[in-house]
């Protein structure tokens, strides 16, 4: 007879909750450094005073507010993409939680990158290592996606087949505004930074676009029928 492997069950399975515990604090820690990059400015003792001081002090253009902004978001909407892949879970593995160290580590970088591009807005170079940066926090949360529907790490098949059409729009969403930002990055840095004010906007687009490739692949079941 052939050997055949078991198939472990959900109780013989580590529970997600500690994967989740884990990123949810790396998260916490990196939404509190972003904030570290706005510097109080320093007036001296004469111009302290002067609102119209502190306001040119201040940095008008917004540079560094805006990459703050930006990178606060984006933290924001993949640790809400994060969620919403291990949740469908049943368990985790080994494999998983390295994966899952991938995605914090992408994710752990996003303060320095979005500091380096605050401080230094109008360098090309500064602007395309935060679109890498980008890129790669949305190519590891697929990755994590992808092992756990190849490693029966999944319990809610149907649930998963719509986040897995979500997860891949919003990735290519991810891909083409972090080359439109690569593109910009060195011919107009001002309109590079401001590019990535589209990402206000991916998350709406990505689930239409998942909500009518459902309802198209359930069309055509029904047809098949």
């Amino acid at each position: 007879m052939p050997n055949m492997q078991p198939v472990a069950d959900d109780e013989s399975m580590p529970g997600i909750d500690r994967l989740l515990a884990l990123t949810d604090g790396v998260v916490a820690i990196a939404l509190t450094l972003l904030v570290l990059q706005l510097q109080i400015p320093h007036l001296d003792n004469v111009h302290e005073d002067s609102a119209r001081a502190l306001w040119h002090a201040l940095d008008p253009d917004g540079s560094e507010l805006t990459s703050y902004l930006v990178a606060f978001v984006v933290i924001a909407q993949f640790w809400l993409v994060h969620h919403r892949i291990l949740r469908v879970m049943r368990g985790h593995s080994e494999g998983l939680a390295w994966r899952n160290f991938a995605f914090l580590l992408t994710l752990t970088l996003m303060p320095f990158t979005s500091d380096l591009m605050g401080r230094y807005s109008d360098n090309p170079l500064a602007v395309t290592f935060f679109g890498i940066n980008l890129a790669a926090l949305s190519l590891s949360t697929q990755w994590i996606r992808i092992y756990a529907a190849h490693h029966n790490l999944i319990a809610d098949e149907r649930r998963s087949r719509f986040e897995e059409h979500v997860g891949r729009v919003r990735a290519v969403l991810t891909i083409v505004i972090v080359a439109i930002s690569l593109v910009l990055a060195w011919t107009d840095t001002s309109l590079a930074r401001y590019s990535w004010l589209l990402f206000l906007v991916a998350p709406y687009i990505g689930g239409r676009i998942a909500a009518r490739m459902e309802a198209g692949e359930a069309a055509s079941v029904s047809a098949g029928v």
